[in-house]
């Protein structure tokens, strides 16, 4: 179920979305190949209908958080299943990890804070 524009927040995001948490030990082998193959899943992800967005952090020692946006959990489940992707699970198992946790959440709310944004705003309250 694609939401309508009334149900966007000013970000363009639906008001209620999803989260894919993929937590990750990577395993010491495979740096480039795991390199591209990341790159290029972020890449087909991008273009799936239902995506709205990726942050990743990893670590020195080696565990991984990556979290991609959803607007439905059908597009998740279409993702899951894309060819390309089903094939870079397969190779993730046998090479690049030494185990993963994924999780499904729905974001209900959402805030946040920006430095920047305050500090302009108190330069704009001087000038007036």
């Amino acid at each position: 179920m694609m939401e309508t524009d009334s149900a966007l927040d000013k970000n363009g995001w639906p008001e209620r979305y999803f989260a894919v948490i993929f937590t990750a030990q990577r395993s010491l082998s495979g740096d480039d190949i795991y390199d591209l193959t990341a790159d290029r899943m972020v890449w087909l992800a991008q273009r799936q209908p239902g995506f709205l967005g990726v942050e990743s952090v990893g670590g020195d020692d080696g565990i991984g958080i990556t979290v991609s946006y959803w607007v439905d959990r059908q597009a998740i489940a279409n993702w899951r299943q894309h060819a390309e992707h089903l094939a870079a699970q397969a190779l993730g198992r046998q090479e690049f990890y030494d185990w993963y946790r994924i999780r499904v959440a729905e974001v209900v709310s959402e805030r946040s804070f920006i430095a920047d944004t305050i500090v302009k705003n108190s330069e704009l309250d001087r000038d007036i």
